[in-house]
């Protein structure tokens, strides 16, 4: 009797642990993930998920060029398109995209290094697209841009450094120290600064550097650094784009030049860019989702960037500073008007 009963026990315990292992396994399969990084491209209709860090011009330019690519190649009634902002807030982009996982969305475009960061923390599995990011590798998203080797690639926006600081020089030609202001929080504002300090010195200026944590901060760090810079250079920074009416005030007020890095921020009241277009950075972007939505993957489709820039200089700026811009640079520029 003994051996019966420790064999019928035995088997209760083999039973349990088998279903055990099935109640595992099948919590397993139902994550919100999704199982693949291709698309199906036989779905009558795919769900997209835009993650934006915030809300201002250059930003939002990418997005209408994304959304834009989409209705023009015949896409507007096959995708069902869901924005979230994260209203400038970090975490909450990690927020939105587990949200998306959780929707199993088909493709999650991250709009902003922030937003990108946290969606490819969130998922391996579903395709994501970046735009508007300054480096992915340095961001940790990507080891090869050329070559993506997981579930993400997208367009940069690295501006043309050289190209601004020289613009600068055109404008102030006996300038020796450069101001810029950058959110230290903002990996992408960093690189900028890193890469900016060998460009100054092999320009022999002095870089003075102007970081800020929050809207808040800015005319307070500005002015007090603003008289001992002969120009001042706006990075690509999400906090310093959304908060250009405070910037144009205060360098307006002392007579200081402000270059930017895109035409959103000449047109809210920077002096001057040699930048890239926004709205085409996205178009680029939503080409690359037809792609994906039409079954390529991921590691088949390069990081790219846009290699044309343009020069764009506000007059209303350039009357308000009583400087005149030198012919050469008029003759070839968009000519802005307004403060902000």
């Amino acid at each position: 009797m003994v051996g019966k009963k420790h064999i019928s026990g035995l088997s209760k315990s083999l039973g349990l642990i088998l279903l055990f292992t099935i109640i595992i396994s099948l919590v397993g399969c139902s994550t919100g993930d999704n199982s693949t990084t291709q698309v199906s491209n036989s779905k009558s209709k795919f769900s997209i998920g835009i993650s934006q860090i915030i809300e201002h011009p250059a930003l939002d330019s990418a997005r209408e060029g994304f959304i834009a690519v989409l209705k023009e190649k015949g896409y507007e009634d096959k995708v069902d398109i869901d924005t979230q902002l994260a209203q400038g807030d970090i975490s909450l982009t990690t927020t939105i995209a587990n949200n998306f996982v959780s929707k199993k969305k088909d493709l999650i475009l991250a709009i902003s290094t922030p937003s990108a960061q946290s969606a490819f923390k969130a998922t391996k599995n579903i395709p994501i697209l970046f735009t508007s990011i300054t480096d992915p590798v340095t961001a940790g998203i990507l080891k090869d841009p050329n070559s993506p080797e997981g579930n993400i690639t997208g367009t940069t926006d690295l501006a043309p450094l050289e190209k601004q600081i020289e613009l600068g020089l055109k404008i102030v030609p006996k300038a020796k120290k450069v101001g810029v202001l950058y959110n230290t929080s903002e990996i992408n504002s960093q690189i900028q600064v890193d890469k900016l300090k060998g460009i100054t010195k092999d320009l022999k200026l002095e870089l003075v550097e102007i970081p800020v944590t929050n809207t808040s901060e800015i005319e307070m760090a500005l002015g007090g650094k603003i008289k001992g810079i002969d120009f001042l250079f706006l990075p690509s920074d999400n906090l310093v784009a959304s908060s250009m009416p405070i910037v144009s005030k205060v360098c307006l007020q002392n007579k200081v030049v402000t270059i930017g890095v895109d035409e959103p921020m000449v047109k809210n009241g920077a002096l001057a860019c040699e930048g890239i277009d926004y709205f085409k950075l996205g178009y680029e972007t939503g080409l690359m989702a037809i792609e994906i939505l039409e079954g390529k993957e991921i590691k088949d489709i390069p990081v790219t960037s846009l290699e044309e820039t343009q020069l764009t200089i506000n007059e209303d700026i350039a009357e308000k500073l009583g400087i005149s811009i030198p012919k050469e640079l008029l003759d070839k520029a968009i000519l802005v008007k307004g403060e902000n």
